[in-house]
C-alpha cells in the first residue's frame, strides 16, 4: 500500500521525520498540496478514501492508479482545488 501525503498550501510540511537527515536536489517527495486541510481531509473521508494521520501529517492512503484518479475525482466533486507536487521543494531549505 503506498500513501500519498496530503499538505496545505503555504503551510509547514509535515512528515520531516520520514525524509533523510541530509539530502540534496535529488531528493523528491510527491504529494498534494490542497488549500485548505481540513477541508479535503473531511472531503476524502467523505469519499470513501482511507486517511492515515498523526504526528507526521496526513497521507490517502492507495493501492492503484484507479484508486489515486478516485482522489483526484472526490476532491474535482468537492470543488477543492489540488496540485501534485514535490513537497521537499514547497518547504523551506535555508
Amino acid at each position: 500500500m503506498g500513501h500519498l501525503p496530503i499538505m496545505e498550501k503555504g503551510k509547514p510540511v509535515a512528515g520531516h521525520l520520514d525524509w533523510p537527515l541530509f539530502y540534496m536536489n535529488d531528493f523528491s517527495r510527491l504529494g498534494l498540496v490542497v488549500p485548505r486541510l481540513a477541508e479535503a481531509v473531511a472531503a476524502l473521508r467523505a469519499g470513501g478514501c482511507r486517511i492515515a494521520g498523526g504526528e507526521r501529517g496526513n497521507s490517502v492512503e492507495v493501492d492503484s492508479l484507479a484508486q489515486v484518479e478516485d482522489v483526484f475525482a472526490v476532491l474535482r466533486a468537492g470543488r477543492i482545488d489540488y496540485e501534485l507536487a514535490d513537497l521537499v521543494s514547497c518547504a523551506y531549505q535555508g
